[in-house]
């Protein structure tokens, strides 16, 4: 997902600050690119790379999460080996509590944790239990896509399992600069834009 950054290397920097990007994101590293993996060394010191030159540019790399980060090894999380490894400058965080959630953690915990590093949190609600059909549901399984329904889904804010008081709480703590809402699917019988107003109501009403 950071190849473009590699590839491209200034010209790419220059385009999002053509646009005004304060930001650009990892949206998905495969998790046979986590620690473990034989060219793991690699995956830092490119990371590294893009991070630099995107700060030299004014702009901050993050990396977004998903539940397999959650797997640990050597007795710690793939996520937390990530950020052991790359400094706050070059590399913070764009949290989605949804997965931090699935991956078996508080998100409002796991927001405290990340103190000093966190610019943004992903405000994502859940139904059902880790299933198959997860990843289908973002597009990274087309195969399993058309199949993808019960097991688990996505959910308008406020209408799933996530305690968002206490997520927003622990944001305002550790000085979040932005919370967005995310739903990759819409659910519940509602088009993407009723899920969104759904979303809006439901924190218009516990701010």
């Amino acid at each position: 997902a950071y190849n473009l950054f590699l590839e491209e290397g200034q010209k790419a920097a220059d385009y999002l600050k053509t646009i005004g990007a304060d930001y650009a994101a990892i949206p998905w590293m495969a998790a046979e690119d986590h620690k473990g993996c034989d060219h793991y060394d690699n995956v830092i010191a490119d990371i590294t790379k893009v991070g630099r030159l995107l700060k030299d540019n004014g702009i901050q790399l993050l990396y977004h999460n998903h539940d397999f980060e959650f797997e640990k090894v050597d007795g710690e999380y793939k996520l937390d080996l990530l950020y052991k490894a790359i400094s706050p400058e070059l590399l913070s965080t764009q949290l989605d509590t949804c997965w931090v959630n699935v991956g078996g953690e508080n998100p409002a915990d796991f927001v405290r944790k990340d103190n000093g590093r966190i610019e943004i949190v992903h405000l994502k609600d859940f139904a059902g239990t880790k299933g198959g059909n997860m990843y289908a549901l973002i597009g990274n399984d087309e195969s399993k896509k058309k199949e993808a329904s019960g097991t688990f889904e996505f959910r308008p804010v406020g209408s799933g399992l996530q305690n968002f008081p206490a997520i927003l709480e622990a944001c305002k703590e550790v000085n979040a600069k932005w919370v967005v809402v995310e739903q990759d699917q819409p659910s519940m019988g509602k088009t993407p834009l009723e899920c969104a107003k759904t979303s809006i109501e439901y924190l218009k009403s516990i701010f």
